[in-house]
């Protein structure tokens, strides 16, 4: 087993590569098997075509950016704020340009995945709300209660996807340094969200803990019931 994961990861990282230079719609078996450095064949022991193993790769993609994401949170004294919350995310998508391209449903990159009914990207996505989670901090005091949570979730969306598609209408070369940025927005979001007492951040990282189990889980059964849904076709 240890073996057979391996060979896979190694399949997987080369489908990462590839899709992120060519796209999913021009990418073939052939080009993932050239770029792992096996046969066609082999890649084709692991997953039945291109679109089972995309599938794979957005799974596997969740899983580490969700590890990276809660490995930041964890560090972060003050994690337990929406400014600890959104410097891991940018942490970890700043580490994954994969998931950065799904995050923002980069159509040269995910190509007609996106157009197929129930994918994975979509459902994913159906989870926990910003505005589930802003409710959830104002509960524990982790946010202010005098705060709109439905007005609080459209504009801390409105940042995070900002940040996430600036790069379409400005070159990067005129950015100013990606970790100088991080540490503005999330100073920003706390001097903004914060209660004058500074909040509950131990109860604000049990909330997010939360949120990466409730992730996992869902991963796992979406995992289980493509798997089921394949058997039965065969």
């Amino acid at each position: 087993m240890p073996d057979h994961d391996e060979r896979e990861a190694q399949i997987l990282h080369a489908a990462t590569d590839v899709i992120l230079r060519q796209g999913y719609d021009k990418t073939t078996m052939n080009d993932i098997a050239e770029e792992a450095g096996v046969s066609r064949g082999t890649v084709y022991l692991y997953f039945k075509g291109k679109e089972e193993l995309f599938e794979a790769l957005l799974y596997w993609e969740w899983r580490q950016y969700s590890q990276v994401w809660l490995e930041a949170l964890e560090s972060d004294p003050r994690g337990g704020t929406i400014g600890g919350f959104y410097r891991a995310l940018f942490r970890a998508v700043g580490s994954r340009p994969l998931m950065a391209s799904i995050m923002r449903r980069d159509r040269r990159v995910l190509g007609n995945y996106l157009r197929k009914p129930d994918n994975l990207v979509a459902r994913i996505e159906s989870g926990l709300t910003t505005l589930d989670l802003i409710k959830a901090l104002q509960a524990l005091g982790a946010v202010r209660q005098d705060l709109d949570p439905e007005v609080t979730a459209h504009l801390l969306e409105t940042l995070s996807y900002g940040q996430l598609t600036i790069a379409d209408f400005h070159s990067p070369d005129q950015f100013p340094p990606f970790p100088v940025v991080m540490e503005a927005l999330a100073s920003m979001l706390d001097r903004w969200l914060l209660p004058e007492d500074g909040g509950n951040s131990e109860a604000g990282k049990q909330v997010f803990r939360q949120m990466a189990v409730a992730t996992k889980e869902q991963l796992e059964q979406m995992r289980r019931a493509r798997g089921q849904a394949e058997d039965v076709k065969e």
